[in-house]
């Protein structure tokens, strides 16, 4: 099977390409940036969702489309952003599907359709979204049902994920293991809030699953890895892997947000996003509660506990980013190898033999 990933160069569409290419598959990359490594790619396409001419050159025998492309960043977008690129991008996205005859496609949505809720959230529960990213993704999901029913045959996954973490992440989990590791961890509020994550093997390997399952019509799951897991649990098995030792009292949630605020007026006077944020503050002490049984009643079962996952994210942070990589290459999963680029255009490469130049990109 041929699988076009849509945002292939990010955090998860890194992993991605790598895992379905050792399940088999043949793996075409579209996206904004080139990747850190084209290693698993039989072509890579520089373009943009929002762009048909970019997403129809990509599209060439190909038998599914995963869509990871999205706005999501928690500072500095705007909501028209990210309705433009959500909404919008997933529209013109599936019309040159439809121009093209796929009838395969995958979209990661979001947790965050539910909006904040006391209760546990599962694939029944009304979408209340509280913030416009989740408004967005909820947007790009009617779209999605909305070209799943023109044509009978088409055949859709809508995956919902919580926080996805992992090797080569540096966001939110990023944030916390680097202040552990560094001494800085200081615990607002109780710590009992349990957070709802999923590690990025494990939500890679319940796509696949799915794929090789699809029918006509529109299949959702959530996904999130359980059992859940109280925040001061997660920040203990980080510091146990990192051979760290954290603060042994907890401080009011209120000291927190109130010192925080002073990181938000400076990133409103500067305009840079800094790792800590009221907003931060707030989300590691707000429980998150989803249920995730669907998928595991449709006969997936993750291969990796919270644990696992947690632990390999600390060995990748120890490994790589401890050795002080340069920045670009922290945010990928480095890994050695040579690749070349065809003489096409320059916004195109292929993974066919050429005798054009040859560039490598070494972890050293």
């Amino acid at each position: 099977m041929k699988i076009l990933i849509c945002g292939s160069s990010g955090f998860i569409g890194t992993h991605m390409v790598r895992l379905f290419t050792d399940g088999g598959y043949e793996v075409i990359g579209l996206d904004l940036e080139r990747p850190a490594s084209y290693d698993g790619l039989t072509e890579f396409y520089q373009g943009d969702i929002l762009v048909k001419d970019d997403v129809r050159k990509a599209l060439d025998g190909v038998d599914c489309v995963v869509n990871l492309a999205a706005k999501h960043h928690d500072f500095g977008i705007d909501r028209d952003e990210y309705f433009e690129t959500n909404e919008t991008g997933s529209q013109r996205l599936l019309e040159c599907l439809a121009e093209c005859g796929i009838k395969k496609y995958i979209f990661y949505s979001s947790v965050a359709v539910y909006g904040e809720s006391p209760y546990e959230s599962d694939e029944t529960t009304e979408p209340k979204p509280s913030n416009p990213y989740g408004e967005s993704k909820l947007a790009a999901e009617k779209v999605t049902r909305n070209w799943a029913r023109e044509e009978p045959d088409r055949q859709v996954v809508i995956i919902r994920p919580s926080v996805v973490y992992g090797e080569g992440n540096v966001a939110n989990m990023f944030s916390l293991i680097k202040m552990v590791d560094k001494g800085r961890y200081l615990q607002f509020g109780s710590g009992e809030a349990v957070k709802c994550i999923c590690y990025v093997r494990n939500i890679i390997e319940a796509t696949r699953y799915c794929m090789d399952r699809m029918e006509p019509g529109v299949a959702t799951f959530n996904y999130v890895d359980k059992d859940d897991m109280p925040a001061k649990q997660m920040v203990g098995i980080i510091s146990e892997a990192l051979d760290k030792k954290t603060l042994p009292i907890s401080f009011p949630l209120w000291l927190g947000v109130s010192v925080a605020k002073v990181f938000d007026l400076a990133a409103k006077v500067t305009g840079k996003n800094f790792r800590i944020s009221s907003a931060r503050v707030k989300k590691l002490a707000t429980p998150t509660r989803f249920a995730a049984q669907k998928i595991r009643d449709y006969g997936f079962v993750p291969k990796y506990s919270i644990e696992e996952g947690l632990k390999n994210m600390v060995l990748w942070y120890i490994e790589e980013v401890k050795r002080k990589l340069p920045a670009r290459q922290i945010e990928r999963v480095p890994r050695k190898t040579a690749i070349v680029l065809s003489a096409q255009k320059n916004d195109t490469y292929s993974g066919k033999k050429s005798d054009t130049q040859t560039y490598e990109t070494t972890a050293k």
